[in-house]
Parts: C-alpha cells; sequence; structure tokens
C-alpha cells in the first residue's frame, strides 16, 4: 500500500502525519520530534533517542536549526563540527521516513514550510533531502498557511472559496497569514505577518517564572538549582494543557530533597497569558487592516498549533472580531495534516518509490553533504513577508 507524507517545519520542532488512503481521514500515524538531531559514528538519531545521547554526550549534538534554512552560516554542533541547517532539516525529515514507514512505498511527500522561504530556501532543502531517505521520493513544498487551510476545508470547518486568515501559535512565535479564497482548491497567500510575543514555549516559561517566584520566599539559594527551574518549565507545559480543560492544576516544584507542590488556577495563567496574546491579535489586526484597504472581506480566522485551543485566545479574538473563529479538530497537527492532504491528492500511482533503507550514515558510507556551494542555486532573496500591492489583490465577493 502506497503512503502519503505530510511534514511541517515549526521553529522548535519537524511533525510528520504518515496515512494511507484508508487512514486519510482519520488519526493516522503521527510523529513529532524536537529540532535535536545528533550525529554519531552509527548514525543519526533524532527525538527521544536523539535526546538521550545529548545527555550523555554522545555523538555531535545540534539544536535549534529548523528556522535557519537558507542562513550562509552553518550551525556549530557541540563538538565543532559545522552543518548546514537544510542538512539537518533534511537529515530529520530522513530520520523520520525511516522511522515510520521503512520498507513502505510513498507515493508522495510534502513539507509545509514557512511562508517567508522563498526559492533560494526551498531549493537548498531540495537539493539536501537527495541524500537522505526522502532521496528518489516525489517531493512537494507547501507554505504552512495553504497547508492549514487545507486541513480545515478536509475538517469541513471551512470551505475552499472562503478567504481565511490563518494565525498559527508555533513554540517561539505566531506566524500570520491572509490566503484568498478559490473555487476548487486553496487559494494564495496573499500576505504574512509575525510576532515573536506569543508562543506556547514562551507561555511555559512565563508560568514557570510564576511558579517558582510562589516558592522562591520558602527556600534558600541553594535549594533551588537550575535543574528545578529547568524541570518546572516541563511541568508548566503539562500544566497549561490541562488548564485548557480545567480551572486549576497543580505543578511539581522539584527540590534535591524534596517536592513542592504549588496550584495554578485558571485566572493566574490568564494574566500571565494576556499581553502575549494581544501582541497575536495586534498582527492579525494589521492584516485584517491590509484586506479591508483592498476591499478583500475576511470570512475566518484559522487558527492552528498547539495553544490554540487556550480560552483566553478564543475569547479575546471573539470579542474584537465579529468573524468565525475556526479551530481544526487536531490544531497541533492541522499543518501536518494538511499536508499529507496535498501529498495524497498529488501522488500518482506511477511515481510511487520505495523508501531508501540504505541511509544509516555509518562508518563506511557516505556523509551527508556539509556544504552545498557546488550546487546551482538561485540568488539568495532573504526572508520577507509578502506584502499585499494597492489595487492588486482580487475580490472574492
Amino acid at each position: 500500500m502506497s503512503l502519503s507524507v505530510g511534514v511541517a517545519l515549526d521553529g522548535d520542532s519537524v511533525s510528520a502525519v504518515v496515512a494511507s488512503p484508508d487512514t486519510l481521514g482519520s488519526t493516522s500515524h503521527r510523529v513529532s520530534v524536537p529540532a535535536v538531531l545528533v550525529i554519531t559514528p552509527r548514525g543519526v538519531a533524532v527525538g527521544a533517542q536523539a535526546e538521550q545521547f545529548a545527555a550523555s554526550g554522545v555523538g555531535a549534538v545540534f539544536r535549534d536549526f529548523t528556522s535557519r534554512v537558507g542562513d550562509p552560516v552553518p550551525v556549530v554542533g557541540s563538538d565543532g563540527s559545522v552543518r548546514l541547517a537544510a542538512d539537518l532539516v533534511a537529515m530529520t525529515i530522513g530520520a523520520i521516513l525511516r522511522g515510520c514507514v521503512a520498507g513502505s512505498t510513498i507515493a508522495q511527500l510534502a513539507i509545509a514550510h514557512p511562508s517567508g522561504w522563498g526559492p533560494y530556501e526551498k531549493s537548498i532543502l531540495h537539493s539536501a533531502l537527495t541524500c537522505t531517505e526522502a532521496e528518489g521520493v516525489p517531493t512537494s513544498l507547501v507554505n504552512s498557511p495553504t497547508a492549514a487551510v487545507t486541513a480545515a476545508v478536509a475538517a469541513g470547518v471551512i470551505t475552499f472559496s472562503e478567504t481565511a486568515i490563518v494565525a498559527d501559535i508555533g513554540g517561539e512565535g505566531t506566524e500570520v497569514a491572509l490566503v484568498t479564497g478559490a473555487e476548487n482548491h486553496v487559494g494564495r497567500v496573499v500576505a504574512t505577518w509575525r510576532t515573536d510575543d506569543l508562543g506556547s514555549a514562551g507561555l511555559d516559561r512565563a508560568l514557570a517564572r510564576y511558579v517558582i517566584e510562589q516558592v522562591r520566599g520558602h527556600l534558600s539559594a541553594a535549594e533551588l538549582p537550575d535543574s528545578a527551574k529547568r524541570a518546572a518549565v516541563a511541568d508548566c507545559r503539562r500544566a497549561r494543557r490541562d488548564l485548557v480543560q480545567e480551572t486549576s492544576t497543580v505543578v511539581d516544584v522539584h527540590l534535591p530533597a524534596r517536592r513542592v507542590p504549588v496550584r495554578v488556577v485558571r485566572a493566574e495563567f490568564e494574566a500571565l497569558a494576556r499581553e502575549p496574546i494581544r501582541a497575536g491579535l495586534a498582527a492579525i489586526a494589521h492584516l485584517m487592516g491590509r484586506a479591508r484597504e483592498n476591499g478583500v472581506e475576511v470570512d475566518a480566522i484559522v487558527l492552528t498549533g498547539e495553544s490554540a485551543r487556550t480560552p483566553l485566545i478564543a475569547e479575546m479574538m471573539s470579542a474584537q472580531w465579529p468573524i468565525r473563529l475556526v479551530i481544526p479538530p487536531s490544531p497541533k497537527w492541522a499543518t501536518a495534516s494538511g499536508a499529507a492532504h496535498i501529498a495524497a491528492r498529488r501522488s500518482q500511482p506511477r511515481l510511487n518509490t520505495p523508501l531508501s533503507s540504505g541511509r544509516s550514515y555509518g562508518p563506511n558510507q557516505p556523509q551527508p553533504p556539509k556544504y552545498l556551494a557546488d550546487r546551482r542555486l538561485p540568488p539568495r532573496g532573504g526572508l520577507k513577508a509578502a506584502a499585499i500591492p494597492k489595487h492588486a489583490m482580487p475580490a472574492v465577493r
């Protein structure tokens, strides 16, 4: 059976949805790994295995590379070795494919990338993929807002003909895009905006600082090591998710000799989150204004990302705009799921390609390229937000 694979690149993670024709409309197989990759003499590790290697000091550890595709400055590993970010992203995708669909047939791979990417970023990622398990697999690169709208259309919560503002709340920021409607397919992205003030990781850190302050007055400096602060961030991530459904939760602050429970109510978290959410709303308001100036009517706001179900976000959006707010069934996976739908639509039986199984990068095997300057690429254009030219935006009504 052939598979369709959708991959989403976030600022701090890489997510994938693997689907067959029978599972495309259901949960399918999903995997998400942080932007951590470890290269060892035995191969490439991602996800939990990479974190274990990194903690034990094994191999060359590379972090925070997904947002640096196209950056001519390479990423420096823990051992001093360097790799271009495009190579690291491609190797991560290859490792995900190896773990999810090894031995199967991939009809199409679709990768959803940030909307600010131009020909340069897409070209070097395409080149880097040829040195991974994705070699020979028909691959499409689509922008993330288009993938998110595709997921919403597939879920039946929006139609192709509607114009939407897509707000994707990622780990380290929120990307907002205006996507025009079309009759039988998702329209085009005509404007984008980004704010780094609203992101799920930032909300977790803000909640962790609040929790630490609740116990600091009762502890000595020796009782509150940095490890306890880092653990509090992880616990607060779980607490933030709990507060979507519950009105209160408990965060455990783990100290060397004891555990201190701190009760957090939803109102306390919302007080911390209100300003970052306002920043996200300001980005949406900016694109609303640009659309209004060009005579375009926005039909819906599509909210995606792990934090999309935060009650305060929906409350503040609904209070500011009398527009339908759309949250796909699985907002965290919406972009990857939309990419999987696009992959399924573009797949052709004659293009089915078995997954390469010989890319373990062992000592006697060729390593992924460290530098791609020998490949012919278009001139670097930079990451610039798309603008709406005056009188150029088509009306959809």
